[in-house]
């Protein structure tokens, strides 16, 4: 199922060696595996379509309200993460990653602790992870200030809100006329 649609104000973009990384770390699992070292050559051949359509696959968008991650080609996982409970964005570099020139963003949310997977999200090799990071906490920080659109505005565009508001000053002008 699609993620609802809303505006995008960025995406993130993904660096081409991602796939090079994803192939390094799959290798590495096999080798130090008692069972996955024979398994190797076969990896050589078949990983890397494997990790190609794994970075395809890959995707991070900044809307107004939320950050929506997606990653996994055959196991797909979507999450619609609400910028007022983002709490960081670390940006990582492990040795591999730093070999390569990339980096690792975790987005850790309230909720997410260490050792919990809920409410957290790693996106491996995010061009400007810095500029991205920046982006995505200015626009928490707005939708925390009021500024930007936040989690109510679906009730603004039904008219409920307005709707509330017509019938507390219909009460009000009914209380001052009796005073």
């Amino acid at each position: 199922r699609a993620m609802r649609e809303e505006e995008i104000l960025v995406s993130a973009e993904f660096d081409p060696r991602l796939p090079t990384y994803f192939m390094l770390q799959a290798l590495l699992v096999l080798l130090i595996s008692l069972f996955g070292a024979p398994l190797i050559p076969l990896w050589f051949i078949f990983g890397k379509a494997i990790h190609r359509r794994q970075y395809e696959a890959m995707g991070c968008d900044l809307t107004p309200r939320s950050l929506n991650v997606r990653t996994g080609f055959l196991f797909k996982v979507q999450k619609n993460i609400p910028l007022d409970k983002i709490t960081d964005l670390a940006v990582n570099e492990g040795p591999v990653l730093r070999y390569l020139g990339l980096c690792s963003m975790r987005i850790e949310t309230a909720g997410g602790g260490n050792g919990s997977t809920m409410g957290q999200a790693v996106l491996p090799g995010v061009v400007d992870a810095l500029g991205f990071r920046d982006r995505v906490l200015d626009q928490r920080d707005a939708v925390a200030r009021g500024i930007a659109p936040s989690a109510s505005t679906d009730v603004v565009e039904d008219g409920v809100l307005v709707e509330i508001r017509d019938t507390l000053k219909n009460i009000e002008s009914h209380l001052t006329s009796r005073s």
